[in-house]
């Protein structure tokens, strides 16, 4: 299953930052949220929605 991120300030709960990328799998998703945590530590919340391919 394919994943896709979505990015909320953790004030405002709304959307903060786009993420067109479609990643193929979950473990490439949560990787790519954990590089984007390391960048902005406390800031966002991540979520990731699967999206058929």
């Amino acid at each position: 299953m394919n994943y896709k991120i979505r990015v909320y300030d953790l004030h405002t709960n709304k959307e903060t930052i786009k993420v067109d990328k479609i990643f193929e799998t979950k473990d490439a998703a949560e990787s790519a949220i954990q590089n984007h945590k390391l960048q902005n530590p406390e800031k966002y919340e991540y979520v990731k929605i699967p999206v058929k391919s």
